[in-house]
């Protein structure tokens, strides 16, 4: 026969195969791990830029909230001073003046809306001036009681003031502060993004309120054409955007905003994008110097592991065709130690047993499949028992029939019974075949001290009598029986052993008396733990079926008492819900925010446990069997 010749030499195809595993793994596991360092990159930057955009946007509030504080100090009247108030206040509004650089100008407002007292640094005091400024914003709004926080202005172009106003305290009135808003950029200035990142302020009209170069907030900078800007202020106060976009020179930036609600305007940083992505780049570089020193390696490794797997192939390749051809007495010699050594030894253990087993060939094949058919008979019979006590579990009756018949089969039809060991300590013939012996039947039952059944159990093996009349110490009863029958019986007994403790025996007979194959006594013994699996089924089975009912009773009685125990508990819920709901709405008098929000946490939490106890209750319904369910269909994508 000739064979084809191979498309393929194994050589170049395991030499290909490990270079194209070893590069796809590393271009696949490049790949991956540069997309998630990619998205983790991206992830750190954008939390961080919206980290240190709330950050600065919390800092420039703070400042301004602590001039407006020291505002307050000037509201408290001096009760152990006494004197014109006036003279009173402008001495406070000047020391406020020494301590807080920013603000250039206080205006003291009298409760009737006219100018009562003007300090500032850029000009003249001013006392009684007169002027009505009941119409003014600030007045109207700290009048009410309110802080008061006014736009933003550039006075002669250049320099950015905003007004912030609060009560006077004292006799009333309104104090009104004039706040040079350049001294933000020293808040702004100390606020560090990476290397070369910046912070800067818009007011809600575009404008630069502050920024590290101070010439761009001189300069009132309109930062509305750069498109972060201009997303931030559309998108309205309170909102905060992460994009890429572009610096004020037009170079790429990674920006992110948040908002200062109570003044109106939003804080900007940003991030050269060369400098966000170098982490990244180095990363491109790493993956591609492990790639090309991993092809490296796996060229190199594939060439010699090809090369030493080919050479013992072609080795034993030939030595097979030398066989083929003929010559049994052909050796291959293979020496690298491995499973190929081995496979080259057992192709000549194969080409010496191949020589010797031609003689007794056809002998050997009718041994061996009568040795197969026996052991084919033997499993048939085993495995149909097998299936009788998978379907009998509660009744050995049936799997003692079953063991039966198959032994009469198995045995040529020799007499088989099964004998089980009572409380008595007798033992009563639970099952036998129909030609069993009735001198030997009505033996039955017998006491088991001194019969051979409690000689197997204490031996723990397969008891075989080839004649019974030459045993001494068979039991007088039966040897009575086999006299009075005239024939002479030989017994084979394999012991049922249940965790050391016998509980009976299977048993077959044989007349005129003869030994029994090495086989039988094993199928026997087969039989013997068969019929133990079967009894002890139906001990567990009548066991569990006594341990199930005492769960159900106890589950029974769980969910009565889960059931009882949420209802009670509802009960004191319904009062604690219903109370704090009435007293929320304030029924019987006001509450204080305090109050309240206590109110809400009693209502919530009362709530929370409500649903609780009612899942408590779903619990029950559904373990009894009487949870509705409603089926409807929706839509399982946007539920995941």
């Amino acid at each position: 026969m000739t064979l084809q010749a191979p498309r393929w030499r194994l050589f170049p195809k395991y030499a290909t195969l490990i270079i194209l595993l070893v590069g796809g793994m590393l271009i696949a596991s490049g790949a991956i791990g540069l997309y998630f360092s990619w998205r983790e990159i991206q992830s750190n930057l954008q939390a961080l830029q919206a980290e240190k955009a709330q950050g600065a946007a919390n800092r420039i509030e703070q400042y301004l909230l602590d001039i407006e504080h020291q505002l307050g100090w000037t509201a408290f009247p001096r009760m152990d001073t006494a004197g014109d108030p006036v003279e009173q206040r402008r001495i406070e509004y000047l020391k406020l003046l020494r301590q807080a650089p920013a603000i250039t100008e206080l205006v003291w407002i009298g409760a009737d809306g006219r100018e009562r007292l003007r300090v500032s640094r850029l000009a003249m005091d001013g006392v009684g001036a007169a002027t009505d400024l009941a119409a003014d914003p600030a007045f109207i709004a700290a009048k009410a009681g309110k802080k008061y926080f006014g736009p933003v202005q550039f006075r002669k172009g250049t320099e950015p003031y905003m007004a912030i106003a609060r009560p006077a305290g004292g006799d009333g009135g309104v104090t009104v502060a004039d706040v040079n808003l350049k001294f933000v950029w020293d808040v702004v200035s100390r606020i560090k993004v990476g290397e070369r990142g910046i912070a800067f302020a818009v007011e809600a009209s575009g404008n630069l309120i502050a920024h590290p170069d101070i010439s761009l907030v001189l300069k009132k900078t309109d930062m509305r054409a750069l498109p972060q800007v201009a997303a931030a202020l559309a998108a309205g106060p309170g909102a905060v955007a992460a994009a890429a976009a572009r610096d004020l020179n037009g170079h790429t930036v990674l920006a992110a905003a948040a908002a200062i609600p109570s003044l109106g305007w939003s804080v900007f940083v940003e991030t050269p994008r060369a400098e966000a992505l170098a982490p990244l780049a180095a990363t491109l570089w790493r993956m591609a110097a492990v790639l090309a020193a991993g092809l490296a390696i796996s060229v190199l490794a594939s060439f010699y592991l090809a090369r030493a797997l080919v050479r013992p192939i072609r080795a034993l390749q030939d030595g097979a065709a030398r066989v083929e051809a003929g010559e049994l007495d052909h050796r291959i010699g293979v020496k690298t130690g491995d499973e190929l050594e081995a496979l080259a030894a057992q192709f000549n253990q194969m080409g010496v047993a191949l020589k010797a087993s031609y003689a007794g060939l056809e002998r050997k094949v009718d041994e061996r499949t009568a040795e197969l058919q026996s052991a084919l008979d033997q499993q048939t019979a085993i495995a149909d028992v097998l299936r009788v006590i998978s379907a009998s579990v509660a009744d050995s009756t049936r799997a003692f029939e079953a063991i039966i018949s198959s032994a009469k089969r198995l045995f040529g039809g020799a007499p088989v019974g099964i004998t089980l060991i009572d409380a008595q300590k007798r033992l009563t013939l639970a099952a036998h075949s129909e030609d069993f012996d009735a001198g030997l039947k009505a033996t039955f039952p017998m006491p088991l001290a001194g019969s051979e059944t409690e000689r197997a159990i204490d031996q723990g093996t397969v008891l075989h009598l080839d004649d019974v009349m030459n045993d001494p110490d068979l039991p007088a009863v039966v040897r009575d029986a086999v006299k009075a029958s005239g024939r002479s019986y030989a017994i084979g007994l394999a012991p049922m052993l249940w965790e050391g403790r016998g509980v009976g025996s299977v048993f077959m007979t044989q007349t005129p008396a003869r030994a029994f194959t090495s086989a039988q006594l094993r199928l026997l013994r087969t039989f013997a733990d068969q019929a133990v699996i079967a009894i002890q089924n139906a001990r567990l089975f009548h066991e569990l079926q006594d341990k199930t009912n005492q769960l159900e009773a106890a589950n029974r009685h769980k969910s009565e008492f889960l059931a009882n125990m949420s209802h009670e508990l509802r009960t004191p819920l319904n009062a604690i819900i219903g109370f704090s709901e009435v007293l929320t709405e304030q029924m019987f008098g006001d509450v204080n925010d305090k109050q309240m929000e206590y109110l809400k946490d009693i209502h919530s939490s009362g709530q929370h446990l409500l649903m609780l106890i009612n899942d408590v209750l779903d619990l029950s319904k559904i373990e009894a069997g009487k949870m509705e369910l409603d089926l409807s269909c929706f839509d399982l994508g946007l539920l995941l």
